[in-house]
């Protein structure tokens, strides 16, 4: 009766250890999905402020133009 215990007991350490690792991996493959959105965000952002910039440099150019 105890080796057919321990059997189980074995059988359970080993489904817990794959239960384990395949909630980390997809633990860790939300997470890389989530810093590549946000990775893309900033990139759109960093755009939208250049973009921002550029259009505030020809206004303050035009600015200037008239007051010459």
């Amino acid at each position: 009766m105890a080796k057919r215990r321990s059997a189980r007991k074995g059988v359970l350490d080993w489904w817990q250890t794959v239960l384990d690792e395949t909630k980390d991996l997809v633990d860790d493959s939300i997470e890389r999905f989530r810093d590549e959105n946000e990775e893309g965000e900033l990139s759109d952002d960093i755009a939208d402020l250049k973009q921002a910039v550029a259009d505030l440099n020809a206004k303050l150019d035009r600015l200037v133009a008239e007051r010459k």
